[in-house]
């Protein structure tokens, strides 16, 4: 390439570049210009501003300043400020603009003129401090035909008039600005609660680790974490309803403040972060108390029903679950009520009873054990400090639940670690005396009536699982009739030429079959000889037994029908389960019920007799 087409290459690139730069490059608008030259106070930047002081005429009348992002006013009282208020203020001027100009040569035509325009003294004035600027907005009357205000800035030569709405922005009287949230707990860092006075006070702690609060003292006592956590959102959300007095030396008794009904200070260890106050109500507004902000030392008025549950006692603040435990950890449950038995966690959804005898669980029974114990509560504290348990029938316990978890330890070992424990002692009218986790409270109780107390309630209800052509016949007994029926193959029966004769449905029969084949308990209910009459056993007498052929060799199984439930269209039924010698009383499901009724009973007339 020769020097000359460089020289040309040089001047063309220029020459773009020149074209670009004047005519390519944005440009405000005319419109645009314009706007941004009826700016009142172009340079005002909202973001910057440390300072802002208010004048009503000539009288100061507020001050705030920002510190630590926080606008807190200063004048005449040293108070929390709304930065709402404040920031709309600042962006209205931010963004104010001239209606109509008023030159200097306009104004020295005229005389008196700043007294003409209401300037001298203004009604209104605005001092902002950004950074190391000073500016200053005055406000004069209203001009003749409304909705604009004559307006100046200080340095600037003539008037302006501006939208009248301006002044709507700026705050009449100290209250306007003032910070109205009883307490401000955004960015407080506290892990400890202390409520007083000392004779009904108490104090609650933050556990590091899982973030759950303790009372620690008058007793060693799990908080209701979540019922504390949510009055502390609430009491961030409590407003000031008014203003009482700002005098430092207020006669504070006439409130209750003097000493405080309530104190409640918030703290981390022993450094104290926040100290609020409680007194009485005023005679002409129950639903109002009286409250102090220490660090502010006013007494202001706030509804009485935001901060009520501050003003309860330990009690009030203790959890009053019995047994507080992860389910997804519970993996082992050890029991001792009307037997002592033991439920082992086999796999994710499976359980097996492991003591007093091997069984398989059902699942969802176990889930609803976990879920009573869960939802039990104590009614009240009986004794709140006591050594000796054995009043009230809880050393030994008449009941005892344990939930455990699996833990492997530094060598591999896996041992059972106890994670919540609940003693039921002797009843007291309609309640039972309870001890949780080894505390030396004790408590009382209701019993649901939900909560096992023997291992066959946990049993899988799958009872026994045959298929139907394991069933070579089925022999119904009832009130002294017996009838024998003859599984000839699938959906074949016949009646035994023995029994007594009648017509019969194979396929009702069949569906029959198979359901007792498959035997389920709808719900376990009893154990023992002793609770068969109580449901109606003796009376009924009807019993079912299946012949079956089991790895070549020849069984029965035997079912025995009670009386009927009192809801639902089902019946008790009884049978004695492998490993067991006490008979078991359960529900039989609905449908199996209505197929015996129909199919499965000795005789027209003993139909006629069954339950």
């Amino acid at each position: 390439m020769n020097t000359s087409t460089t020289r040309w290459l040089i001047l063309i690139t220029a020459a773009l570049a020149a074209f670009i730069f004047f005519y390519e490059r944005p440009r405000k608008s005319a419109d645009e210009l314009a706007l941004s030259k009826s700016l009142v106070m172009p340079s005002l930047v909202p973001q910057e501003v440390d300072a802002i002081t208010i004048l009503q005429q000539t009288n100061l009348m507020l001050k705030v300043e920002r510190t630590n992002q926080h606008w807190e006013l200063t004048f005449p009282i040293r108070y929390p400020a709304q930065a709402a208020g404040v920031e709309r203020l600042l962006d209205g001027l931010a963004n104010l603009r001239s209606r109509t100009v008023l030159s200097a040569s306009d104004l020295l035509s005229q005389s008196n003129a700043l007294s003409t325009f209401g300037l001298e003294p203004p009604s209104n004035t605005v001092v902002l401090q950004q950074k190391n600027s000073r500016q200053e907005l005055r406000l004069g009357t209203t001009t003749p035909l409304g909705g604009e205000v004559y307006a100046q800035v200080v340095g600037r030569e003539g008037l302006v008039t501006v939208d009248g709405s301006v002044r709507t922005l700026i705050p009449t009287s100290v209250e306007q600005w003032r910070d109205t949230a009883l307490a401000n707990l955004a960015g407080l860092e506290f892990n400890r609660i202390e409520f007083k006075p000392i004779t009904n006070g108490f104090e609650v702690i933050r556990d590091p680790t899982n973030r759950a609060w303790q009372i620690t003292r008058p007793l060693p006592l799990r908080a209701n974490s979540a019922k504390l956590e949510g009055l502390l959102q609430r009491l961030d959300l409590v407003r000031v309803a008014k203003f009482v007095t700002d005098d430092p030396r207020a006669d504070l008794e006439p409130y209750g403040l003097q000493p405080p009904e309530r104190e409640i200070v918030l703290a981390r260890g022993t450094n104290e972060v926040l100290t609020l106050q409680f007194g009485r109500s005023p005679t002409n507004a129950p639903d109002q108390i009286f409250a102090r902000r220490l660090a502010n030392s006013n007494v202001v008025l706030v509804p009485r029903a935001e901060v009520e549950p501050w003003l309860g006692g330990f009690r009030d603040f203790c959890d009053r679950r019995l047994m507080v435990f992860d389910v997804e950890k519970v993996t082992r449950i050890v029991a001792k009520a009307d037997e002592e038995f033991v439920v082992q966690k086999q796999g994710e959804r499976s359980w097996s009873i492991t003591a007093p005898y091997a069984a398989p669980a059902d699942h969802l029974l176990v889930l609803e054990m976990l879920a009573s114990l869960a939802d039990l509560e104590f009614i009240e504290f009986e004794r709140e400090v006591t050594t000796d348990f054995a009043p009230y029938g809880l050393d030994p316990p008449r009941r005892r639940y344990r939930l455990e978890t699996t833990v492997t330890n530094a060598n591999g070992t896996a041992t059972n670690q106890p994670i919540a424990q609940l003693d039921i002692g002797t009843p007291t009218t309609y309640k039972f005396f309870a001890r949780r986790n080894s505390e030396n409270s004790v408590v009382t109780m209701l019993d649901t009536g939900r909560i096992p107390r023997a291992a066959y309630e946990l049993r899988n209800r799958l009872i026994w699982d045959f298929s139907t052509n394991q069933i070579s016949a089925i022999t119904v007994r009832q009130m002294g009739v017996s009838k024998r029926l003859l599984r000839t193959g699938p959906a074949q029966w016949t009646i035994a030429p023995d029994s007594p004769q009648s017509q019969i449905n194979p396929f009702a029969l069949e569906e029959a079959a198979y359901q007792l084949g498959r035997l389920h308990a709808a719900k376990w209910v009893a154990r023992g000889e002793a609770q068969l009459a109580r449901y109606g056993f003796a009376s009924i007498d009807h019993e079912i037994t299946l012949e079956l052929t089991v790895a070549d060799k020849p069984e029965k199984r035997t079912v025995r029908l009670g009386r009927r439930t009192p809801i639902g269209n089902s019946a008790y039924a009884a049978v004695v389960i492998d490993g067991q010698n006490a008979p078991v009383v359960f529900e039989l499901r609905p449908r199996l019920y209505e197929l015996i009724q129909s199919e499965l009973t000795a005789s027209p007339a003993a139909a006629g007799a069954s339950p």
